[in-house]
């Protein structure tokens, strides 16, 4: 289906225009020439405001739920029920059969990009195709590919994705589903595989403006279509707590690590410095896996992954994987060991998540060094519970620019310190001076834990993007 005629057939609306259209886009800014621009409801406003902008921008036919406007001289196509067709529509655009696809959603506060991540790299040992949409971009099978930066890409540049996968065998989806796309409705046509919830923490209350909304946001993951059991990681506590008054409590299969009769259940054994096994007891069988992993945290995540893809996945298959290279995504739990001492990254910018992290580093250092910051224009209630648990594990903290956007740094630093009389604090502006005294500081005693960034190249300023990349500006500095 590429061409205007085409397009308005399946809408039942009489066009004979045989005019090829070369994409498809519901965003005027990225409208090319030969372009369908899709006019529908955004966040703010309908897209019908930006029609104009749209056709100056070379689109060659608009596509919408409203009539047309006066004085719009190209092909208009109008359908009422534009929002219930939109997903069949853009399998037939495509030219893609929506069961060569088995699309999995994963939604939580932390840990959505570590279990998709690895279950994609699972999928590919066993040289499968699979492609991985979230955070760190898109990967198809083993090539990355830069998207516009959205944790969960709009549905349009999500398929824009599914067209460039070339395979003929069923491919795997593995995506990230963020808090805003839940509350967005973003997905809510897409038919998945499996979606499952890992935790909730208290996070964008910028946005959701109560933990209320934002639990509310989380659970919609099993309002989405599932063709197979959603699924929940019931050791954290909001999940566990909220589930018990659902109404989806029992349509879900719960994974535990705690929990001996969940459906899905492990129980791990860590070992920091060497391979760590969790053994799985899931409904249909039972088996051990060695690997290495650190911290401990990132073992739960990884049994999220195998529960995750384990009905499609046999037990032969999941036992026949060698392991031993599976590796967290760039920037998530990354541990650089250094002639001079340990460094840590993590992409970790909430109070739950800093938590996580220090805790369970505690468990293998006892001496922390530290080096964080807060967003700007984000939720401004976690920056000092963001402090308050840094002053709790660190022996001595640097706080340094975080993606400041359009807000004072000053301003940011007085609301994460305001309260604090940790005597061991310094604030540094310059990210990389930041990091520079750290490397100072750091000795074989010590670790030098640097949180915030994580994979991310560009460092937000004043409405610029500045290259930066905490990792590259260690090793750059040593």
């Amino acid at each position: 289906m590429n061409s205007i005629s085409s397009v308005s057939s399946y809408f039942n609306v009489a066009c004979n225009i045989e005019k090829l259209i070369l994409g498809i886009t519901d965003d005027s800014r990225d409208v090319k020439n030969g372009y369908l621009f899709v006019a529908r409801a955004g966040i703010n406003s309908h897209g019908i405001k930006f029609i104009d902008n749209a056709i100056s921008n070379g689109a060659v036919c608009i596509l919408s739920d409203q009539p047309k406007p006066n004085g719009v001289k190209i092909p208009f196509i109008s359908s009422k029920n534009l929002e219930s067709l939109l997903i069949k529509f853009l399998f037939n655009f495509y030219d893609l059969d929506e069961d060569h696809f088995l699309v999995h959603g994963v939604t939580g506060t932390n840990g959505k990009t570590s279990t998709t991540f690895m279950a994609h790299q699972i999928i590919r040992k066993l040289k499968k195709p699979s492609c991985y949409i979230g955070t760190l971009g898109a990967i198809i099978n083993d090539e990355l590919i830069s998207t516009k930066g959205n944790t969960t890409p709009g549905i349009f540049e999500l398929f824009e994705l599914l067209g460039d996968i070339q395979s003929n065998e069923q491919t795997f989806i593995f995506l990230e589903v963020s808090s805003h796309a839940l509350e967005q409705e973003r997905l809510l046509s897409l038919p998945f595989h499996r979606t499952m919830l890992l935790n909730i923490k208290s996070d964008h209350l910028d946005y959701h403006r109560s933990l209320e909304q934002y639990i509310k946001a989380k659970l919609s993951i099993f309002n989405l279509h599932s063709a197979s059991t959603p699924m929940a990681f019931i050791d954290s506590s909001l999940v566990a707590s909220n589930l018990n008054t659902s109404e989806h409590k029992e349509r879900i299969q719960f994974i535990s690590a705690q929990d001996s009769s969940a459906p899905f259940y492990f129980k791990t054994k860590f070992t920091d410095d060497g391979s760590s096994t969790i053994k799985f007891q899931l409904p249909n069988c039972s088996f051990l896996i060695e690997i290495s992993l650190f911290p401990q945290f990132n073992l739960d995540n990884f049994a999220c992954a195998i529960a995750l893809i384990s009905d499609s996945i046999s037990k032969n298959e999941l036992e026949a994987i060698d392991y031993s290279d599976i590796s967290l995504p760039p920037g998530r739990s990354e541990l650089l060991r250094l002639d001079r001492g340990d460094v840590f990254i993590d992409f970790a910018h909430d109070p739950d998540a800093m938590e996580n992290i220090l805790s369970a580093l505690s468990q293998s250092y006892s001496d922390i060094l530290l080096i964080f910051g807060c967003g700007g224009e984000r939720d401004k209630e976690k920056r000092p519970k963001m402090m308050e648990v840094a002053e709790n594990y660190a022996k001595k903290i640097i706080f340094t620019s975080d993606n400041n956007r359009g807000e004072a740094f000053q301003r940011i630093v007085e609301d994460a310190t305001g309260a604090s009389k940790f005597q061991h604090l310094t604030v540094i502006q310059s990210r990389q001076d930041a990091i520079m005294q750290g490397l100072a500081s750091l000795t074989n005693q010590n670790i030098l834990v640097i949180l915030g960034k994580g994979h991310e190249r560009t460092m937000e300023e004043g409405g610029n993007k500045i290259p930066f990349n905490d990792r590259e500006c260690v090793l750059s500095s040593i």
